[in-house]
């Protein structure tokens, strides 16, 4: 099991992101928007956003989102990046530049874009650069070019940074809950949709079920009556990623908090290398959404791996 997605799918989720809806001078040192290991040095007026990964201007109704993604998606980005694929999204290209970092290279492409029944206008850089493929889109009111010139962008473009890690305090921040225990695992992926990856161990790809992993999502639905709690939580657990043979040992409810919630454990094996595992899934019920908790554990490291596991359900708790 591996908790990257497929590269072609992640390319695809970067680019939906185009769609989304100044003084010159520029500070010495690259900005880190919160869970990000991209950056740069914003323009002036723009500051890190609480909505996306990236930054905004209120004012000049503009905004820099930030992609990243591992280096090996930069060739297929790259081959997918033409005028064509960029119009079909709305980009009239007027602009396509090679550009070259230190450590790498891009493409820059520019031009206007009507959305909405407004006329806008965007500019994105795919880079390969220090070890990893970014995507940074820069999107504004056509009107705002007035003072977020083309120069200004280029500038800011061209500081874009990378650092190795990011901390695990602010991955956690962006999330809708908060995580108060993680017994040992660290957070390998998180976002302001509520979906985080955690794993136990030294990386962060997990193949062959190496590492214990648990994944946490939030899935909008209705409360359900108690009778209903065990169907649905067997329904949910139907659609465990990455095991086959699956045999469920335990499904019974459970408090979680203040809350109503349901436990499932099963014994299974790993799809792809066939390894013994046991499953974990936790549902905790609230009015408009409940919470989904899902674990993946070597069978022979089950009984040491569960308390902690418990211990990270535990910890959740609503902002």
């Amino acid at each position: 099991m591996s908790v990257h997605q497929p590269i072609r799918h992640m390319i695809f989720g970067a680019l939906a992101v185009m769609a989304l809806t100044a003084a010159p001078a520029l500070a010495a040192d690259p900005v880190f928007p919160v869970g990000s290991r991209l950056g740069l040095v914003p323009p002036a007026g723009f500051v890190p956003s609480t909505k996306f990964i990236g930054f905004e201007n209120p004012q000049a109704s503009a905004a820099i989102l930030l992609v990243a993604m591992p280096p090996e998606a930069y060739p297929e980005l790259e081959k997918n990046f033409t005028d064509e694929m960029l119009k079909a999204r709305g980009i009239q290209v007027t602009t396509r530049e090679a550009v070259t970092f230190k450590d790498g290279k891009g493409v820059f492409v520019a031009g206007p874009k009507e959305q909405d029944g407004a006329k806008r206008y965007e500019s994105v850089l795919i880079a390969n650069v220090f070890g990893m493929t970014a995507l940074v889109s820069v999107q504004m009111l056509e009107s705002s070019r007035a003072t977020v010139t083309d120069a200004v962008v280029r500038d800011a473009l061209k500081t874009i940074a990378v650092r190795q890690q990011i901390p695990d305090a602010e991955r956690l921040a962006v999330l809708p809950y908060k995580i108060g225990e993680l017994s040992g695992f660290h957070v390998v992926r998180s976002g302001h949709d509520g979906a985080a990856v955690l794993t136990l161990g030294p990386k962060d790809s997990v193949t062959n079920v190496e590492q214990p992993f648990m994944l946490i999502t939030i899935v909008a639905s209705e409360a359900p009556k108690p009778e209903e709690r065990d169907k649905i939580a067997r329904q949910a657990f139907s659609s465990a990623p990455g095991i086959k043979d699956i045999r469920i040992t335990r499904s019974e409810p459970l408090r979680m908090g203040q809350s109503n919630g349901h436990e499932i454990i099963a014994e299974a094996k790993d799809a792809t290398s066939n390894v013994d595992v046991t499953a974990v899934q936790w549902l905790r019920f609230g009015q408009n959404a409940h919470l989904q908790m899902f674990a993946i554990v070597r069978r022979a490291n089950w009984n040491e791996v569960y308390p902690k596991l418990r211990a990270i359900r535990d910890s959740v708790e609503p902002r």
